[in-house]
């Protein structure tokens, strides 16, 4: 029992003393420069430090390697490199898994199905209010029965109103 207990003393201190994964760094100050297409790709690619955990793009993202390859996007875009070829270049080197969105990935269409689906909901609701109204105008008003404007008074109104009338007094 001491022994579990002395081994798992020793793995938090391990861990404890462990680098973290990655180190946020203070990013550079030509990241304010306006260099056009950079911020393009850098919203379309995913930091390599952090595929599988927090999936942040380059623009949000604060690690070293982030931030290097930030520097070499405005570097290429500078020397007049075109966004796709840098994409491209990158792709080549990391893998799809760069891509913020992967070419396989089925989000970018939904937005047209849901529009299409939206737009054909709307169309029947449309169409299934004009129909009420059209009924609505031409059906003709029946007037309402006596007995179905309410019940007429019984002996519990009278009981009510007595009590009433006892109560004001």
């Amino acid at each position: 029992m001491l022994t579990l207990v002395s081994g798992l003393g020793l793995a938090t201190a391990a861990s404890a003393d462990a680098p973290p994964r990655h180190v946020d760094a203070t990013p550079n100050a030509s990241f304010d420069e306006y260099v056009p297409g950079a911020a393009y790709l850098e919203g379309r690619l995913l930091a390599p430090c952090c595929w599988d955990a927090s999936r942040q793009t380059l623009d949000i993202h604060g690690s070293p390697i982030a931030n290097e390859l930030r520097t070499e996007i405005r570097r290429r875009l500078k020397a007049g490199e075109t966004t796709d070829a840098i994409q491209e270049d990158l792709v080549r080197r990391y893998t799809t898994k760069i891509l913020a969105f992967p070419p396989d990935n089925p989000l970018p269409r939904m937005g047209t199905v849901l529009s299409i689906g939206l737009l054909g909901a709307g169309a029947l609701a449309a169409r299934m209010v004009l129909r009420w109204r059209k009924k609505s105008l031409t059906a003709p008003v029946a007037p309402i029965p006596a007995t179905a404007a309410g019940p007429t008074h019984d002996e519990w109104d009278d009981r009510l109103d007595r009590e009433l009338d006892e109560d004001e007094s």
